[in-house]
């Protein structure tokens, strides 16, 4: 008979959030990169890594003081990706198009300009959450980097009255130093009164892995093996809102399924050895249940007995991770689910 276990998240208390960590998998993430193309994916050494960390905290540092200040974005980034930035600003932020053709069509060139360089979703944050008054050199409460994979970084920022901000980035080699050659920001809601981290930038490493939405699927992963769209019309609330038009797309890969909702993950299923969602690796023996034990900030006590066989379930908020273990407590299928 086999055992099997439950593990379910714990929450981490906002007055924790700088707690950063340090440990990872020998080869979490390398192993869904082997087909990758772009320059988001390259591959580092643990030297360069170490030197990208020291940069990416410095540009934080006040340069008189102590503490951490807002750094300068026409400093830190790259030029190419401050110029996707400011045209996703005028297509989708600030608009000035005088018959909805015209933007039609300049997010079409838009679209086919950058689709094969970066992730194509509407959100659109002013890099690390600056805005509503703060400039370079702006006084931070505080800075959390945390490494994931590569030159891929998460930067929790804490702006002081609830505003916090957690980013996930990409350096490039810039001469001596580094550049960020991208940057995902997202508002942290604090009013919920705790926030598991790790969780979260798990699922900032699975987008870079897998693709935030089908066309970063396609530039990461490939050709999918079969895909399936399809348009209906929202349901919420028990009515259907006609005037609220979504697309489901479904791709298949070898041992990979992703469900996007119009520009969102909301489902993936991961059978493969080697394939994985973040940290989370099939059959990696760097991988096991001790692993995100401890990956994910989970005890003893958040492990239960089921009669039904060798799952694991690990939750957060809306967000939902099904881990079912072989009886070596090695990975075997991943399930994300995303979404109401």
């Amino acid at each position: 008979m086999m055992k099997k276990s439950i593990l379910s998240s714990t929450t981490l208390l906002f007055s924790i959030l700088a707690i950063a960590l340090s440990t990872s998998c020998n080869q979490a993430a390398r192993n869904q990169e082997d087909n990758t193309s772009g320059s988001l994916m390259g591959k580092t050494d643990a030297q360069q890594i170490a030197s990208g960390d020291k940069w990416l905290k410095s540009i934080f540092q006040c340069s008189a003081e102590i503490g951490y200040c807002l750094p300068d974005e026409k400093k830190v980034f790259t030029e190419r990706y401050l110029e996707f930035y400011h045209e996703k600003l005028e297509i989708y932020e600030y608009p000035e198009f005088e018959a909805q053709e015209e933007q039609i069509a300049a997010e079409k060139v838009f679209k086919n300009k950058w689709k094969m360089i970066y992730p194509l979703g509407k959100e659109v944050w002013a890099p690390f959450g600056m805005g509503n008054g703060m400039e370079a050199g702006d006084k931070l409460e505080n800075v959390t980097i945390t490494h994931l994979s590569d030159l891929k970084f998460t930067a929790l920022i804490d702006y002081g009255e609830e505003n916090v901000f957690f980013n996930t980035l990409v350096l490039i080699p810039s001469a001596d130093a580094f550049l960020i050659d991208y940057i995902e920001t997202a508002l942290i809601d604090v009013h919920q009164g705790h926030i598991n981290l790790p969780f979260l930038q798990n699922l900032a490493l699975a987008k870079f892995q897998l693709g935030a939405n089908p066309d970063d699927a396609k530039r990461l992963l490939g050709k999918p093996q079969s895909e399936n769209t399809e348009t209906e019309p929202l349901e919420v609330s028990g009515y259907i809102d006609e005037d609220y038009i979504v697309t489901t797309t479904t791709m298949e890969y070898d041992g990979i399924q992703l469900t996007y909702q119009d520009d969102r993950m909301t489902h993936a299923y991961i059978t493969k050895p080697g394939k994985g969602f973040g940290w989370i690796i099939c059959e990696d023996k760097n991988c096991d249940k001790d692993f995100l034990i401890e990956k994910f900030g989970l005890t003893k006590d958040d492990l239960f007995e089921n009669k039904d066989g060798n799952k694991a379930f690990i939750s957060m908020e809306i967000l939902n991770i099904e881990v079912n273990f072989d009886e070596n407590d090695l990975v075997k299928t991943i399930e994300f689910n995303s979404g109401p």
